[in-house]
């Protein structure tokens, strides 16, 4: 055997020994991780729910103040959609859907003056979502025209330069916001004043609102104040984009457990005490494949935080039965 067959054998041999010791080294249990985050964060949560759709998040919301628990302060919202309209009267038109379940939950509730839309950072990197995200709508307000809330600003400042400098992932991005109480109708304060009067007349009946759109990396220290966490299962798999089964990209199993052991991990290290917890699992934004194992985890969230799923009515849906979850994976 010449001196180059023995090389070829020598580094067959190591490839071999080298996927040997891949295969044998142990996958990382994300779960297991996150169990201690789940007990330290929810030993303090007064409800948690598990439901089918995003606006069902208003049935927990409903159900705490009829059960004694006051309406935080604070919503903290981890989606790949940030489930606000500009410019349109949801409470007039009835019961809000999965896209705008937010403007009547700040309508609503007097106490809630803060919103920070957690996005993916997959979404908050891209850069045609950059794009979109500078837009502003002048051009559609006078008409009376609803836009989803996507960046948006009516601050003419900000252009598409501007998450050139300062990305979403890196910084967060703040805007205030006048919404009225009645209606639901929410825009963010111009200052041109023509404008302003157009859309907050009479002003008595709007409130001020904070919307922050941030990552994970980018959200505030929570301490002492009062949080009602949102989860939408999108999040944890369909990363930033609006539908399920055409994204490329879909996160695997594995990154799935990953993304809920972050989660938890980033609202420990913020400090957030979640007085209540809704976790949505959204089947026509989460890809059908995912809806079981999803389902499993939520399941294993509420046992590991030691409480019950006790919401079983709801008066919210979307396209499915509202206790979808429910019927179909409750059994875990």
């Amino acid at each position: 055997m010449d001196k180059r067959q023995i090389f070829t054998v020598i580094l067959i041999l190591g490839l071999v020994i080298t996927g040997i010791f891949v295969n044998l080294k142990p996958k990382q249990d994300y779960l297991l991780q996150a169990e201690p985050l789940i007990k330290k964060v929810t030993q303090n949560t007064k409800l948690i729910d598990l439901n089918t759709d995003h606006n069902q998040a208003l049935d927990v919301s409903e159900f705490a103040k009829n059960h004694g628990i006051k309406a935080p302060e604070i919503l903290v919202n981890f989606d790949t959609h940030s489930d606000i309209y500009l410019n349109y009267p949801v409470i007039a038109e009835g019961s809000a859907g999965v896209e705008n379940w937010i403007n009547e939950l700040i309508a609503k509730n007097p106490e809630l003056k803060e919103i920070y839309w957690v996005m993916p950072y997959e979404e908050a990197k891209d850069l045609n979502l950059q794009t979109l995200f500078a837009e502003n709508d002048y051009h559609l307000i006078p008409r009376g025209k609803a836009t989803p809330f996507y960046g948006n600003s009516m601050n003419p400042n900000i252009r598409w330069l501007h998450f050139v400098f300062k990305p979403l992932f890196k910084e967060p991005f703040s805007q205030e916001f006048l919404i009225n109480t009645q209606t639901g109708r929410i825009n963010e304060i111009p200052s041109d004043k023509k404008l302003y009067d157009y859309l907050f007349t009479p002003i008595n009946q709007h409130k001020k609102v904070k919307i922050v759109t941030c990552t994970e990396k980018t959200l505030p220290d929570f301490e002492g104040k009062k949080v009602f966490l949102s989860i939408d299962a999108d999040y944890t798999s369909n990363s930033g984009f609006d539908t399920a089964e055409k994204f490329s990209f879909i996160k695997s199993q594995k990154d799935i457990e990953k993304t809920f052991y972050s989660i938890f991990k980033t609202v420990n290290e913020k400090n957030m005490k979640p007085e209540i917890i809704s976790l949505s699992l959204s089947p026509q934004y989460l890809p059908e494949f995912h809806h079981e194992y999803v389902a499993t985890i939520f399941y294993y969230i509420l046992r590991i935080s030691r409480k019950e799923d006790v919401i079983t009515t709801y008066t919210r849906k979307y396209d499915n039965d509202p206790n979808y979850l429910e019927k179909k994976y409750g059994k875990y």
